[in-house]
């Protein structure tokens, strides 16, 4: 009878908590309606509450929602205004700088509604749709219970009500985060 030994291995013992936060920041409308002498380029603070779960050191899972404030589309004639809001599910790629910070990439889906008013005939339009959604961010860890962040998401393509053809909506958010051990 032959008798093997086993040796303990050695197991990996990091967790990572679960997360949850609040950010504000800039969106900004822009689309290639410059061909038809419009004024694409709306602007608006927005808001987002998110949460979070680090699944790995170089990989994490996040939903938000994104309240994207008010953005305007002028022409000469009229004002398309699109108050829009969303739940996004993204994955995020991270890479680790030092125990202060990592990078991370971001690509997810955002489920989206809109409301349209437009200011020469009063009519308002609701819209709804899904978007992919990408973004580049830095965490700086204060301690291990908090994170303060800076990150660029691209929201892709609000509808043709608002200006034809559809326009992206690029934000830039400055964000805090608890981490819940």
């Amino acid at each position: 009878m032959l008798l093997a030994s086993a040796s303990p291995r050695a197991e990996d013992t990091t967790t990572y908590p679960l997360y949850a936060g609040f950010a504000l920041g800039f969106a900004s409308a822009g689309s290639s309606c410059n061909y038809y002498s419009y004024n694409c380029d709306g602007t608006d603070t927005t808001f987002k509450i998110y949460a979070g779960k680090r699944l790995h050191e170089n990989l994490g899972v996040e939903i938000a929602y994104h309240d994207l404030g008010k953005l305007r589309d002028k022409d000469f004639y009229s004002s398309t205004t699109a108050e829009s809001d969303g739940i996004n599910l993204s994955l995020l790629g991270i890479i680790p700088v030092s125990d202060q910070g990592y990078f991370y990439g971001k690509a997810g889906y955002m489920w989206w509604d809109a409301e349209y008013s437009n200011s020469n005939n009063t009519i308002t339009r609701d819209e709804s749709g899904d978007e992919f959604t990408y973004g580049i961010g830095f965490a700086f860890t204060v301690n291990p219970d908090y994170d303060f962040r800076m990150e660029i998401e691209r929201l892709n393509e609000f509808g043709d009500d608002f200006t034809h053809g559809g326009a992206e909506v690029l934000v830039l958010y400055f964000a805090g985060n608890v981490n819940f051990n």
